[in-house]
């Protein structure tokens, strides 16, 4: 829709130009995001990794857990696994309760492999969820890849997975989030799987497979154990953030809503709230954010809060935030003044030409900052032990200590004479 005709719109249904401006300012973050103009908030894309993937299996299917699991575990690597009543499920359901404590997603295939229906969908989600309580239960795969009975997949699910070649660009929201798309793998194209993993970090986007079978024997949608691993590696190596459809579909969804969170510049503080994109998005959803110094101050001049716990930022400047909370609280603090104590208390401190030797009986991480913002760096000081953190600073420089419990002090160390 041209902005112009968009206008006249506004101006027709609220009937006066004020209206018009007001309906402008609604939408202008969303303008801004669509041109790539960043906001107070920015969401870090793909959890500050190059791309991202998810690797799902259907069926529960009876190679998955004595072949897979041990692949995907030995490299640290959470899957998806879309449970339906066939196979080993529910006859091993205890082993494939054990496979979701690992952190493992276990989702919805419906109840009997047909079309959805609210009935088989519900019957599929309730089964899950009352396995144990990590199992939440809130994507879903369509059998068969016939995406139909969307109405009752979503009001299980925030999310549903279909099947084509579709991957998704961080700036871009996806039309239809029940139908998110992942490509089927066989062995006449293992070689996709590879490829696919080259293509999320190439293009800075999600991508996720869809394997049956991972067996030496191999159907038209299974792939043998070796051509599995051969995909986990490149994964691996182009390190992508490899998380379940769950857990990636839930960050991706959050930041379209995070990043048109309003905020003016000036002194605040600031109460800012956000709404849930889906009924059905999960508990915990944890976002990596940046602040805009423009609107709220340098990082080592505020303090960001969420149910009365204060967040540290991260080395890159960035805040993990649990989005689900939806607010967190930002506050002005005096660059050089601590928050709970006037100086590094306990600490000593010795700066040369190079950086600094911290010394202290507690167990700290130790974050050099300028007076405007900039972080320089940081180590982490054993508990009796010392540290060495190098800085190319010739001015004062901010000394910020955060020990294990979340204590904090602060001190502004002069430049060498």
């Amino acid at each position: 829709m041209a902005l112009e005709a968009a206008s006249a719109g506004w101006v027709s249904e609220k009937g006066s130009f004020m209206s018009a401006f007001t309906s402008h300012k609604a939408i202008l973050p969303f303008l801004l995001a669509s041109a790539g103009i960043a906001g107070p908030i920015t969401t870090v894309p793909w959890n500050g990794h190059t791309g991202a993937v998810s690797f799902t299996y259907d069926d529960a299917r009876n190679s998955q857990i004595p072949n897979l699991l041990p692949q995907l575990d030995g490299l640290g690597i959470k899957a998806t696994f879309f449970i339906t009543n066939m196979y080993s499920f529910p006859s091993k359901s205890s082993e494939w309760i054990e496979v979701a404590k690992k952190g493992h997603e276990l989702a919805n295939h419906t109840s009997n492999h047909n079309t959805p229906t609210s009935d088989n969908v519900r019957t599929m989600a309730t089964t899950l969820r009352g396995l144990n309580p990590v199992v939440e239960a809130l994507t879903l795969a369509y059998p068969n890849c016939t995406v139909s009975g969307t109405s009752a997949v979503e009001a299980e699910n925030f999310m549903a997975r279909g099947c084509g070649q579709t991957t998704y660009a961080w700036n871009k929201q996806p039309s239809d989030w029940m139908n998110i798309q992942g490509l089927i793998l066989g062995p006449s194209s293992a070689g996709n799987g590879v490829t696919m993993m080259n293509t999320a970090k190439n293009n800075n986007a999600w991508v996720t497979t869809i394997v049956h079978d991972v067996a030496n024997s191999p159907d038209q949608y299974s792939l043998t154990p070796a051509d599995n691993k051969k995909m986990l590696d490149q994964a691996v190596a182009n390190k992508l953030w490899i998380a379940t459809y769950q857990d990636v579909g839930a960050y991706y969804r959050a930041h379209f809503t995070m990043d048109n969170v309003n905020a003016s510049a000036g002194n605040g503080p600031w109460d800012l709230k956000w709404t849930s994109p889906h009924p059905k998005m999960p508990r915990k959803v944890l976002l990596k954010v940046k602040l805009d110094a423009n609107t709220f101050g340098a990082a080592n001049s505020i303090k960001v809060m969420q149910n009365n716990q204060e967040i540290t930022p991260e080395s890159d400047g960035s805040y993990t935030i649990d989005f689900m909370l939806l607010g967190m609280k930002v506050t002005k603090v005096p660059v050089g003044v601590a928050r709970e104590r006037s100086r590094l208390e306990g600490f000593q401190v010795r700066r040369d030409g190079r950086g600094f030797d911290v010394e202290g009986p507690d167990a700290a991480r130790i974050d050099a900052w300028t007076l405007s913002g900039k972080h320089l760096g940081a180590t982490d000081l054993s508990e009796g032990g010392k540290a060495r953190l190098d800085v190319e600073a010739s001015s004062s420089v901010l000394l910020v200590a955060t020990r294990a419990g979340g204590a904090r002090s602060s001190q502004v160390v002069g430049p060498v004479h």
